[in-house]
């Protein structure tokens, strides 16, 4: 499943470059997170359904945060938690790989990845849960064999 994933990411990555080619970066970027704002909504419509009651805004924020990237097909676990956060170590991530397959060298862009492709599509989700849940880049890998860590936690 994780190569057939990863190839559907590659897909999304090339359809992203020709048209950061075609129309400009700014505008590529606002329509990706214009599509980033709708999936959220869509996602989070569909976890609503599934999610335990009784839960606090922190573990509703890192089960969904959970979810989201398990069903990517990234290989996640908790790193470090407390009250107001959870912080996740990725060691297998498809668009990290996808990246890597469309000759993308990461250790340059990763963090443009995360900032603009899979952050702001897990926040619009995180969002229609509890506004006040955010997600952050921590640590972004730069070679295959190194880690990232990316926390979920509740702002003031």
């Amino acid at each position: 499943m994780f190569d057939g994933v990863r190839r559907a990411y590659m897909l999304q990555i090339l359809y992203v470059m020709n048209t950061v080619e075609e129309i400009g970066t700014d505008k590529a970027l606002e329509l990706l997170e214009k599509s980033s704002q709708r999936q959220g909504v869509i996602v989070a419509r569909q976890m609503k359904k599934t999610l335990p009651e009784g839960l606090t805004s922190i573990e509703i924020g890192a089960e969904v945060y959970r979810r989201f990237m398990s069903e990517t097909g990234a290989e996640i676990s908790v790193h470090k938690q407390d009250e107001t956060s959870v912080t996740f170590v990725i060691n297998r991530c498809p668009f990290f790989e996808a990246f890597l397959d469309v000759g993308v060298d990461c250790g340059t862009f990763l963090n443009g990845l995360c900032t603009h492709l899979t952050l702001p599509s897990i926040q619009a989700t995180l969002n229609q849960f509890d506004p006040n849940l955010k997600v952050e880049a921590v640590l972004t890998r730069e070679a295959a064999e190194d880690l990232c860590l990316e926390r979920v936690y509740l702002s003031e």
